[in-house]
């Protein structure tokens, strides 16, 4: 199963424009977009980076745009962004820096006669964060159940003592339970004709 999310960063600077570039104020943005992958382990929702790569699909933008703006008015800013951009949140997110920045610069230089035009320099990284999640391959039961079963096969239950290679003990036909001889010898003279362990009948009677 997979989700997605996606990251926005934009930084925005603006300088007093050259008079050779002309009166109108001058936008240039550049853009990067890349994909990020990671894994998400749903026992422990533990989350590893995989690494990120440059987005395939970022072919069909162009990585540098070039506005020229006859005014700075939230409308108009985004109006212009969206012609090139073709994105309604993301025009409306870079229109909104690009406004702060030139409200902040204006600010500066606020007793001059009149307002020069300004450079506007855009970085703009688009990061598509994709989550993949990993069910867990066992359950807690199933792996407490192996645990045991494992514990089971490596203890005599009738002594409770560790089961060795070297010892002599006896498998059973019906239910392959492991026990040292001499104890399931012992078992069995006390009347017992069932497993220890899952009761199942050591000794299939005749129908």
């Amino acid at each position: 199963m997979e989700t997605e999310s996606f990251k926005l960063d934009v930084h925005v600077k603006a300088l007093s424009q050259p008079p050779s570039l002309g009166f109108l104020s001058t936008v240039v943005i550049s853009q990067y977009r890349e994909v990020e992958e990671f894994l998400i382990n749903n026992k422990d929702n533990c989350v590893t980076s995989l690494g990120s790569y440059p987005d395939d699909s970022s072919t069909c933008h162009d990585p540098l745009i070039s506005l020229t703006l006859p005014s700075f008015k939230p409308n108009d800013v985004y109006q212009h962004l969206q012609t090139q951009l073709h994105d309604h949140d993301l025009s409306e997110q870079i229109s909104c820096k690009i406004v702060e920045a030139q409200q902040r610069q204006t600010s500066q230089s606020v007793y001059l006669p009149q307002q020069p035009p300004l450079f506007i320099i855009v970085s703009v990284k688009l990061t598509h964060k994709v989550y993949v999640v990993v069910p867990p391959l066992a359950t807690d039961l199933d792996q407490e159940m192996s645990q045991g079963e494992e514990e089971e096969s490596k203890t005599c239950a009738i002594c409770l003592e560790e089961l060795s290679t070297s010892d002599d003990y006896c498998e059973l036909p019906n239910c392959t339970h492991c026990f040292h001889e001499p104890c399931l010898t012992q078992w069995l003279i006390r009347g017992n004709n069932s497993c220890p362990l899952c009761r199942k009948p050591v000794d299939k009677q005749p129908q």
